[in-house]
């Protein structure tokens, strides 16, 4: 039986996408991390919200930032001898995306007629009405380095319109579940292809990849993985993944999904 991996989105497949809690998913992170199960959250979310997260659930692994735009790995990580990363606090890094000013600088030169609100500019109040967020929360959601979610109040033409001149700058617009993300030509599943392959290095194992997530911005991950997840939604439709692999599709919604999910595809082999 080949080892596996688990990569997985967070809001809406891991935590709750109304209260961010992990129950009853969280009660299967220290039995995957006892069997040798790695698991990498792959997120929106920024460094800072990652090391809270990643701190109450207890998880020590790398993860991967701003919808694939840099992975971080621990210094004492077997990982963290890796080639060609850059040091950052107690982390080394690994960038894949595009600094946060050149995207300003294209909003002020390419998106000034269109109707949006770029998170970073919200107020507190409008950010917690937006993302629910608790206001500790909120700073270190508006903390980017290589990202900017719209919250876009436009239209569905006026977004492919943005879109079009984003890709001409070398840049992208990739749907979330409340966002449009504007960041570099990267996204998920290259992190975590470049991320399974220097598991696979320093391990010296041939890991298959379990991917989990429920929106847009997940679909790339999922159709890059030898066991692609999508987590039901209360919110949207099951988005579609194309991909020659058979997808799972959990019959219950966010975290609870997601033990649906592991328990099937990961915990019923190592049982």
């Amino acid at each position: 039986m080949r080892e596996k991996i688990i990569f997985t989105d967070l809001d809406g497949s891991l935590l709750d996408e109304e209260t961010y809690q992990a129950s009853p998913a969280d009660s299967l992170l220290e039995m995957l991390d006892n069997l040798g199960v790695p698991v990498v959250f792959n997120s929106s979310k920024t460094f800072p919200e990652m090391l809270k997260i990643r701190r109450l659930l207890g998880n020590c692994q790398p993860f991967v930032v701003e919808n694939g735009s840099a992975v971080y790995v621990p210094f004492d990580h077997d990982v963290a001898g890796t080639e060609g990363l850059e040091t950052i606090d107690s982390y080394r890094r690994y960038v894949l995306g595009t600094g946060r000013q050149r995207l300003r600088e294209f909003l002020r030169s390419s998106a000034s007629g269109f109707n949006y609100v770029a998170l970073t500019d919200m107020s507190e109040r409008e950010c917690a009405l937006v993302t629910g967020l608790r206001p500790s929360d909120i700073q270190l959601a508006q903390t980017r380095e290589f990202s900017e979610p719209l919250l876009w109040r436009d239209s569905h033409e006026s977004q492919a319109e943005l879109a079009e001149a984003a890709k001409s700058e070398g840049l992208r617009l990739l749907r979330g579940g409340r966002f449009i993300h504007l960041m570099g030509d990267t996204d998920k599943s290259l992190a975590q292809r470049w991320l399974a392959n220097q598991f696979r290095l320093s391990h010296q194992k041939d890991y298959r990849v379990v991917a989990l997530g429920d929106s847009q911005n997940d679909v790339q991950m999922l159709a890059d993985a030898d066991y692609p997840v999508l987590v039901r939604s209360n919110r949207h439709d099951f988005p579609r993944v194309d991909t020659d692999a058979d997808i799972y599709r959990t019959r219950r919604v966010g975290p609870s999904g997601w033990y649906e999910a592991i328990k099937s595809i990961v915990l019923r082999e190592k049982g």
